[in-house]
């Protein structure tokens, strides 16, 4: 008997050790909303300077540093894994004592990831190496790095912390608009399914690569070289309609239970935009310019944008514009908190806009 409460004891005293650690964790959410983290127990925020990309973290065990730099960025066009890792390895390579490691895939929070290692000398001291790990995670449209970095010889003395924090990161860049549209999109037209997956690669049939969504617009980018897509969605509960000019309307219903949960900052959108609601004048509200660009919507479908007149419709989320000079531009449009959002067209990005 006295060895089963002995160990009884001793389960529950690791138990309540372990609980204590978790409770000296320090929830961390970037500022620009980008990732959130739970840093353990000694570590700090470390800024370094003119860094726009995330926010560095430190912390010393027997006074030697350990670093954990968290960078985000937006995807490029049909981007690997691999090619995010590639580019920021590539700086390292210069360093005296360069020595490759490998690639291991991995999980950071609950989204699947890759884990890169190599050593270089410290200050050029052979005798003093420096163990750098980076892992690489696409979501939601953006390319998330954590470069983790101390002395080889003190690996192992960050190893807990380590996994704990990776475990709990948690991806946030992009979610609003793009988590809704995870998931598999069966054709309700009989034509191709679509697949949007969180790390922003999709298929369409025979097609293949990455995609983007922002408010309203929707851009497939061909892994095959192919030039990229963009389209207007709408999407209502379980519904998803995808359209443009060259391949007309498509619509989806969704596969299964939506993966994702609703998120805070998804765009706030009280029903379908109508023609109506359209109607009137609007200005952009983020331009750098002292007068304002204003959009005219006339219900006789007449229109002034800038300096841009000619003739407008409205259809499923698509807001078209044909100039005088018989130039035909078709924006994704969307109404957000009272707001017009528009995107794509000849826009190298979203406008926002409010009654004039």
């Amino acid at each position: 008997m006295r060895p089963v409460v002995l160990l009884l004891s001793l389960a529950t005293l690791l138990a309540a050790l372990l609980s204590s650690a978790r409770a000296d964790a320090k929830p961390y959410t970037d500022t620009k909303k980008r990732f959130t983290v739970e840093l353990e127990a000694g570590w700090e925020l470390a800024p370094i300077p003119a860094d726009t990309l995330g926010m560095n973290f430190r912390k010393k065990h027997n006074g030697v540093p350990g670093s954990l730099h968290v960078m985000v960025r937006a995807l490029k066009p049909a981007e690997t894994t691999k090619q995010t890792l590639d580019e920021l390895e590539e700086g390292f390579k210069a360093e005296l004592g360069y020595r490759q490691g490998g690639d291991v895939p991995t999980s950071v929070g609950l989204l699947p990831a890759v884990r890169r290692t190599f050593t270089v000398y410290a200050s050029g001291d052979a005798n003093t190496v420096r163990a750098v790990e980076l892992y690489a995670l696409h979501a939601f449209g953006h390319a998330h790095v954590l470069h983790f970095e101390t002395l080889e010889k003190s690996r192992s003395a960050f190893s807990r912390d380590l996994d704990r924090m990776l475990a709990s990161y948690q991806a946030l860049a992009g979610k609003g608009d793009n988590a809704p549209l995870v998931g598999t999109w069966i054709n309700l037209d009989g034509g191709t399914d679509l697949v949007l997956e969180e790390d922003g690669s999709f298929k369409l049939g025979p097609l293949a690569g990455g995609y983007r969504a922002e408010r309203g617009g929707l851009t497939l980018y061909p892994a095959q070289g192919a030039a990229p897509e963009a389209f207007s969605y709408v999407l209502d509960g379980a519904s998803l309609t995808v359209a443009n000019r060259n391949v007309g309307e498509m619509r989806f219903k969704r596969s299964g239970a939506a993966r994702f949960k609703p998120v805070d900052d998804a765009p706030k959108v009280t029903g379908p935009l109508t023609r109506e609601q359209l109607i009137g004048g609007w200005k952009v509200v983020d331009a750098a310019s002292t007068e304002p660009l204003r959009l005219q919507l006339a219900a006789s479908g007449s229109c002034s944008f800038g300096p841009l007149s000619g003739r407008w419709r409205y259809s499923t989320g698509r807001l078209t514009i044909t100039s005088t000079a018989d130039v035909t531009i078709t924006y994704a449009a969307s109404l957000t908190a009272g707001k017009l959002v528009l995107s794509g067209g000849d826009l190298d990005r979203e406008l926002t806009l409010i009654r004039d």
